[in-house]
C-alpha cells in the first residue's frame, strides 16, 4: 500500500489544480466560442422606453418605430466620393429616416444633407510641413478628380479624432453611435437586436477585431464600428488635456503623431485604450467581407449578421432584391440563410473563375497541380476539403465555402474553381436548421 505523505499529497494537489488549469485554458483558446441565442425579438432595451411597437423585417425598421430614436449615423467619406458615390447612398435610403451626419474633408451639401469638413478646426500646427495635407489644399481649392486617390487615404486617418469630438458636439442626446463607410452594408434589426442589450451609459466599443502585432486591438472601420455615449464622453473627457477651447471641438489630435501612424481606426483604439475603453470585439457580426467573399463555415453558419464590407452599389441593390425574398424577415439575418444567397452559383466546375481557395496550396511537381482534375482528386482526398481552384502551376484547396468572382486569364494561367457539392449538403445538414440566431460573446 502506497503511504500517503504531506509530500505526496502536496503533489497531488498541485496536479489536479495544474490540469483543471490546462484545461480551462484550453477550453477558452480552443472551445466553441459563446453566444446567446435570438429567435426573433430580443427583451425590452435597456435603454429605451418600452412602449414603441417593432415589426422586424419590415422597410426602414427599427427606424420608422422609434426604438433607434436615441442613436446617430455617422458616415466617412472623401470630397471625391460627395459627387461619385453618395448619391447612390442617400438613394438607397429612400424613405428610411434616421439621424445621419457626414464628415468629408471638405464643408459641403447634398440633397438636404449636411456634409461637414472634418479637419476644418484642426490646429496650423497639424499642418505645418506635413505633406499629407497636400491633398486637402488642392481639395479646398477644387483640384480633384471624382475618384479617392492614394493620397486622399493618406489624408483619411487624421479624420477619425476631431470626428470623435465634433460627433459628441453636435448630438448631445443621442446615446448611440454607428460609424459606417460608403461600402459598409448595415441589417438594421440586428444592429438594434444587439445595441438592445447593452446601456449607453456605460462605455463601449464594438466593431470587428484587428490584431496587429505589438499594437492595441481595433475595430476595423470600414466593417462599421459603435460607441456608447459613455465611450465618448470619455474621450471628450480627455480631450480637454489638449484643447485650447474647450467650446470648440476638434482642433487636436488627443497628442498623437498621426502622421507616423497606419491607420485612423488603430489610432482611434489608441486614444480609446487611454481612456480605459478597450475594444468588445464581435467578428463574424461585424464582419469585413461581402456575400461573395465572405467565408461560410462553422464559426460562420448560426452566428448572425450586423454588417458586412466592400459592398459595391449593383450588390448593395442585389441583396436589397434578395431581402424581399426571405421567407421569415422577421427572424434575424445568419450566415446560414445569407449562404442562400450564393448557393445556386456554386457548381462542379466554372472557367475563368476564382473562388478564394487559400487554405492550401499545391505547386509542381506535387501532382495535384497537374490539372484540374488531379486538383479536384487532391481535394477529395482531404476530408476538410469543400471546394478548390487551379491556374497555371498552382492548386489550392479551400477548407471554408466561397462564391469567389470572375477572374480572366493572366498570359497561359487560366482560372478553373469546383465545389464538392455532396460535402457542401451533408456539412449544411449537419449544422443546420439553425435553432436561432448566435449573437457570440465578444473576443476580446
Amino acid at each position: 500500500m502506497v503511504r500517503l505523505t504531506p509530500t505526496r499529497l502536496l503533489c497531488a494537489v498541485v496536479l489536479a489544480a495544474t490540469i483543471l488549469l490546462v484545461s480551462y485554458v484550453s477550453s477558452l483558446l480552443f472551445g466553441e466560442r459563446g453566444y446567446d441565442l435570438v429567435l426573433d425579438r430580443p427583451p425590452p432595451a435597456r435603454s429605451r422606453p418600452s412602449e414603441h411597437e417593432l415589426s422586424f423585417g419590415e422597410e426602414c425598421s427599427p427606424f420608422s418605430s422609434g426604438v433607434m430614436d436615441d442613436t446617430t449615423i455617422v458616415l466617412k467619406l472623401g470630397a471625391a466620393e460627395v459627387a461619385s458615390q453618395l448619391p447612390a447612398y442617400i438613394r438607397r435610403l429612400g424613405r428610411c429616416q434616421f439621424d445621419l451626419l457626414i464628415f468629408s474633408d471638405r464643408e459641403d451639401d447634398y440633397d438636404g444633407h449636411k456634409i461637414y469638413d472634418a479637419l476644418a478646426n484642426l490646429r496650423p500646427e497639424y499642418r505645418y510641413q506635413n505633406d499629407d495635407f497636400d491633398i486637402y489644399d488642392k481639395i479646398h481649392k477644387n483640384e480633384i478628380g471624382s475618384e479617392k486617390t492614394a493620397d486622399g487615404w493618406r489624408l483619411d486617418k487624421y479624420k477619425f479624432l476631431p470626428m470623435m469630438e465634433l460627433t459628441a458636439h453636435m448630438r448631445p442626446e443621442s446615446n448611440w453611435f454607428i460609424f459606417v463607410e460608403l461600402d459598409t452594408y448595415v441589417n438594421w434589426d440586428n444592429m438594434y437586436r444587439f445595441l438592445s442589450q447593452f446601456n449607453p451609459k456605460t462605455p463601449y466599443y464594438f466593431g470587428s477585431p484587428v490584431w496587429p502585432k505589438k499594437k492595441p486591438v481595433f475595430a476595423h472601420g470600414g466593417s462599421g464600428f459603435v460607441l456608447s455615449r459613455g465611450a465618448l464622453n470619455k474621450m471628450v473627457a480627455r480631450g480637454r488635456m489638449f484643447a485650447e477651447n474647450q467650446n470648440f471641438p476638434g482642433t487636436h489630435l488627443f497628442g498623437k503623431n498621426v502622421a507616423k501612424e497606419c491607420c485612423g481606426d488603430e489610432v482611434l483604439a489608441r486614444v480609446l485604450k487611454e481612456c480605459g475603453v478597450p475594444i468588445r470585439g464581435y467578428w463574424p457580426m461585424f464582419n469585413g467581407e461581402k456575400p461573395i467573399t465572405a467565408r461560410f463555415d462553422f464559426e460562420r453558419w448560426c452566428e448572425a449578421i450586423i454588417t458586412l464590407h466592400h459592398v459595391q452599389d449593383a450588390e448593395f441593390d442585389a441583396m436589397k432584391q434578395w431581402e424581399t425574398t426571405r421567407r421569415n424577415p422577421s427572424k434575424p439575418l445568419t450566415f446560414e440563410e445569407l449562404f442562400g444567397y450564393i448557393e445556386s452559383k456554386l457548381k462542379d466546375q466554372v472557367d475563368d473563375w476564382t473562388n478564394m481557395s487559400e487554405d492550401l496550396t499545391l505547386k509542381i511537381p506535387n501532382p495535384a497541380a497537374m490539372t484540374f482534375d488531379t486538383c479536384f482528386d487532391a481535394c477529395l482526398k482531404d476530408r476538410k476539403c469543400m471546394q478548390y481552384e487551379h491556374f497555371g502551376d498552382t492548386c489550392r484547396l479551400g477548407y471554408s465555402i466561397r462564391q469567389g468572382h470572375g477572374q480572366g486569364p493572366e498570359g497561359d494561367r487560366r482560372w478553373v474553381s469546383g465545389w464538392v457539392l455532396e460535402r457542401i449538403k451533408e456539412f449544411q445538414s449537419t449544422h443546420g436548421p439553425c435553432a436561432g440566431a448566435h449573437f457570440v460573446h465578444a473576443n476580446p
